[in-house]
């Protein structure tokens, strides 16, 4: 697996996968396991500009929010994954570890079921008797010893679906934010918050949070939106043209279509073609016009264009209209945008 700079298109790392090249191959392809990849969007940019401003600012944290698919736990996990690319300071030395977690579901009546269910979600492992103060010892240990071992006071937790965090475990993060100050460290939170397709108002959304919350956290707030225009589809698709596996002289196109791609053919340069069968097939399906396509579909089509048509197609040189447009309807493209604009799904969609 491997994935492109936050900031720049022409360079690509792997990690390293016991693999053969053949026939099974395709098989183990990172396009075909389930997050077996992520690329380097405009949006995963905009996000991480976001956050090392805030943390330039002196911020503990900040807060981001979006819709259903949009490529929030994507871009969350390639920011984690390639956090040296970026949490680096202007003289490009780092600034930060990173980790991420997902808050678990459900209501935790306790401290201490909280600072166990954070243990859990992050690796640490928790027994059942672990006590609050026990819990809470065990993730500051954790902060210290990260940041120790990368010579950095900083660690950028990412904390996908915190919309889930009740308003008293604000104040246990408020007792873990303490700590680790009293260390010498920074604990820099981002929290991700799911929303519906239009957003949230987030003075609405935090209108009665006592002030110190806000002061911690809230003080900076963004929306993440879905690849907008043309041009953000162009670079997203290009990612497939850079990013390789198993070895640096295979991107992700070029293994699906060897022959197309050593002749000229990229990903990328099909982004027109592409851009405007998505426009016809909101007009199909009576959809109001858009800019926005969000990575829960585009992921979905790529890879049906990848391997399904460019993969198994003898003499492969490009992608026609029809083959994008089914492409498109495969990945369910419709039935998201039905539910994103809050229409109702027709039966024979």
């Amino acid at each position: 697996m491997s994935s492109q700079k936050p900031l720049s298109d022409s360079s690509s790392s792997t990690r390293p996968i016991v693999c053969t090249i053949g026939p099974a191959a395709d098989l183990r392809h990172p396009l075909l396991i389930p997050d077996g990849y992520h690329i380097n969007t405009r949006p995963t940019e905009r996000l991480a500009n976001f956050i090392r401003a805030s943390i330039h600012q002196g911020h503990h944290g900040c807060s981001a929010y979006g819709g259903g698919g949009v490529g929030k736990t994507t871009a969350i996990s390639y920011l984690t994954e390639n956090a040296s690319r970026w949490l680096v300071d202007s003289d490009k030395k780092p600034m930060a570890v990173a980790m991420r977690m997902v808050m678990a579901s459900g209501i935790r009546r306790s401290n201490r079921a909280f600072w166990s269910s954070m243990n859990e979600r992050m690796g640490i492992g928790a027994s059942t008797g672990l006590s609050a103060s026990a819990g809470l010892a065990k993730l500051r240990h954790l902060i210290g010893s990260r940041c120790g071992q990368a010579r950095v006071n900083r660690m950028v937790l990412f904390i996908d679906n915190a919309q889930r965090i009740s308003e008293a475990e604000y104040e246990y993060l408020e007792d873990l934010d303490a700590l680790v100050r009293e260390d010498r460290l920074s604990l820099f939170l981002v929290l991700m918050r799911q929303s519906d397709a239009e957003g949230v108002d987030v003075g609405d959304d935090w209108r009665d949070r006592p002030s110190h919350t806000l002061r911690r956290w809230f003080m900076d707030t963004t929306p993440f939106v879905p690849l907008t225009g043309l041009e953000e589809v162009k670079h997203a698709l290009s990612g497939y043209d850079s990013i390789t596996w198993p070895t640096p002289d295979m991107p992700f196109s070029r293994f699906f279509a060897t022959q197309a791609f050593d002749e000229g053919w990229r990903l990328g340069g099909d982004a027109p073609l592409i851009w405007e069968m998505v426009k016809e097939m909101r007009k199909m399906g009576k959809l109001p016009e858009s800019q926005f396509w969000p990575m829960a579909t585009f992921t979905l089509m790529a890879r049906h264009l990848l391997y399904e048509i460019a993969f198994r197609q003898e003499k492969f040189t490009g992608f026609t209209a029809d083959q994008v447009l089914a492409a498109l309807k495969n990945s369910g493209y419709l039935r998201l945008e039905y539910v994103r604009a809050r229409m109702r799904v027709p039966t024979a969609t």
